[in-house]
């Protein structure tokens, strides 16, 4: 059902046009790709930044498994009408499927960490798509889109609802990006409420900067990340996932 509402849905596909480094237009498939590829290994990749090497230790029990509540909750925050990963395995199918697919994520995950296995969860499908208003030709000008595989965004989700309490608290209240129950809506509320204090104040003076962020998290050290994340997780009982799932979340 899923995949006949998919296909009947679907967009014809046309490959980017992009240019050489003579400036012309390439025709070629494989050599559209090999463009493309290259130029964003070299934006996403920063070979400064070493990758996390895997955990290696002894099969032990997680303090606190991961439930079927929390891998039913991760699902159902999954949208619709998102493509696929390389799993082919689409947001809609794990939503709609019977909840006994539900002991059977949280059996896995729980199975993958207790004794160190790889889920090889970290590929994606990398997808380029021309960026409105831009000229067709600089691959610069192509937009990334990562398409990952559903296991991976249930198993980011129920992390995230783990350290999120703890988070929170680090968190200024003027941070409205990526947060629940937050939007641009309250950005907005407060610049305006900001103006008309200017407005009605004498002498009140208000500096607005604007910072282009588009590319600050392109390259993430990832070894740094987790080694703030531990400090911050570790001072509090919110967070019950034991060391070895910390190491490899």
């Amino acid at each position: 059902m899923f995949q006949a509402v998919k296909a009947l849905k679907r967009k014809r596909f046309e490959n980017p046009k992009v240019h050489d480094n003579d400036g012309k237009q390439v025709s070629n498939p494989s050599q559209i790709q090999l463009i493309i590829a290259n130029h964003f290994r070299s934006k996403l990749k920063d070979d400064n930044i070493h990758d996390i090497e895997p955990y290696f230790g002894q099969p032990r029990k997680l303090k606190s498994p991961i439930t079927e509540k929390e891998v039913r909750a991760s699902i159902n925050n999954l949208n619709n009408g998102r493509a696929p990963g390389s799993d082919n395995i689409s947001g809609e199918f794990l939503k709609f499927a019977p909840h006994l697919i539900d002991n059977k994520i949280a059996k896995i995950l729980n199975q993958t960490f207790e004794r160190h296995e790889d889920l090889n969860i970290n590929e994606g499908l990398l997808i380029a798509l021309p960026k409105p208003g831009k000229p067709k030709g600089p691959p610069q000008n192509l937009r990334p889109i990562t398409l990952l595989n559903s296991i991976r965004k249930v198993l980011s989700t129920i992390v995230l609802n783990r350290i999120r309490p703890k988070i929170e608290t680090y968190i200024s209240h003027s941070q409205s990006g990526f947060r629940p129950n937050r939007s641009t809506s309250d950005v907005v509320w407060a610049h305006r409420w900001l103006s008309a204090k200017i407005l009605n104040t004498p002498n009140l003076q208000l500096n607005i900067t604007g910072i282009d962020m588009s590319a600050a998290f392109d390259t993430i050290d990832r070894t740094l990340l987790l080694k703030t994340l531990r400090q911050l997780l570790m001072k509090t009982n919110c967070v019950s996932f034991n060391s070895s799932l910390a190491k490899q979340s």
